[in-house]
């Protein structure tokens, strides 16, 4: 009876063991997240202060995060309700963008891959969008088109807004970035 106690206790260590990690390197890590209104970022990510979390999660291969002295990517799942960003709805993205050289901002899947859409367009520059007189932002995000600053969704499933900031005093200080210096993701309406 010893040698079966044994195997399963060597058989339960190794799968809880190797699910364990699975489950740490699946998604981005917890570890070093901050979260500012619908946005998340990893600041450390492209630091010489990476956990080994994150620098598991990068080597699969996912993307290349901007160095500290770049920038900031931010990604939303969700909008300021805090429900799933889905591409059967309608988005607006408006108000303020922070202090930065230059940004774009795009759609991506779950994974952080881009999507083939029939436009060949899945997202805007800084020097691409129209702004009112007042200067704030004012993006339509939708599956169908609209006047004015359209970003195209899929027709339908979850995706993610990654907001890249490029040279921005952010970048050390995402801590301290109120909600309010970030674009707002508001439902305007689902099909």
């Amino acid at each position: 009876m010893r040698i079966f106690d044994l195997a399963y206790i060597l058989a339960l260590g190794a799968g809880l063991g190797l699910g364990s990690a699975h489950w740490a390197i699946a998604g981005r890590p917890v570890l070093g997240k901050v979260e500012v209104g619908s946005w998340t970022a990893w600041p450390a990510s492209g630091s010489r202060a990476i956990d080994p979390y994150m620098r598991a999660h990068l080597s699969r291969g996912v993307h290349l995060p901007l160095g500290s002295g770049e920038g900031m990517e931010l990604i939303a799942e969700r909008d300021d309700n805090g429900q799933g960003l889905d591409g059967r709805c309608r988005y607006h993205l408006s108000g303020a963008t922070p202090t930065t050289r230059g940004w774009t901002i795009g759609i991506t899947d779950g994974d952080g891959l881009p999507f083939r859409l029939p436009l060949e367009r899945a997202s805007f520059t800084d020097s691409e969008v129209v702004r009112p007189e007042d200067g704030r932002l004012s993006i339509v995000a939708s599956s169908t088109p609209e006047a004015g600053n359209w970003l195209p969704l899929p027709a339908s499933g979850r995706f993610q807004l990654r907001l890249r900031l490029y040279d921005t005093p952010i970048s050390s200080q995402t801590g301290e970035t109120r909600a309010e210096n970030l674009p707002r993701i508001t439902r305007i309406d689902c099909r």
